[in-house]
């Protein structure tokens, strides 16, 4: 049963597939986008240091450049270090976010978080997000190829 934080995010642990699974459930303006930090790192420590995690933002009309800021700021640096590395992170966005997804901007992010053993990657359907997450379980020290 999903942990709902707000009328606009939801979290929850898949035991299984091992998968930290969050999701926005309506479209929202840029400031209050960011998932709640605190949360998302407590539950992965309350299950097992949960390293592969879904988020799942297809229910917003607009792709945010604040999502690529708190990648950046946040995750990459924080959760690796309380969560050990690597860390793997499928964004499952619309095809309507495409241009955003493939920009310079993006690609340099995710060269970026690679240094510190955080992969985020982004995907338009959640069944090939799920399998990358899947397929990067056995992977111990490098994600697998997309």
């Amino acid at each position: 049963m999903p942990t709902v934080f707000s009328e606009v995010f939801s979290l929850d642990y898949e035991v299984a597939p091992n998968l930290l699974v969050g999701r926005w459930l309506t479209n929202v303006p840029d400031h209050t986008l960011h998932p709640p930090q605190q949360e998302l790192l407590s539950a992965a420590l309350q299950n097992s240091r949960c390293r592969f995690w879904l988020l799942d933002m297809r229910s917003q009309h607009e792709f945010s450049s604040a999502l690529l800021d708190w990648l950046k700021e946040l995750l990459a640096e924080q959760v690796v270090m309380v969560l050990g590395s690597p860390v793997f992170l499928a964004c499952v966005a619309s095809e309507s976010h495409r241009d955003e997804i493939d920009s310079i901007g993006t690609e340099t992010l995710l060269r970026q978080q690679a240094q510190h053993e955080f992969y985020p990657y982004f995907f338009n359907n959640e069944e090939d997000a799920r399998e990358w997450l899947a397929e990067s379980q056995s992977y111990e020290y490098r994600p697998p190829r997309r």
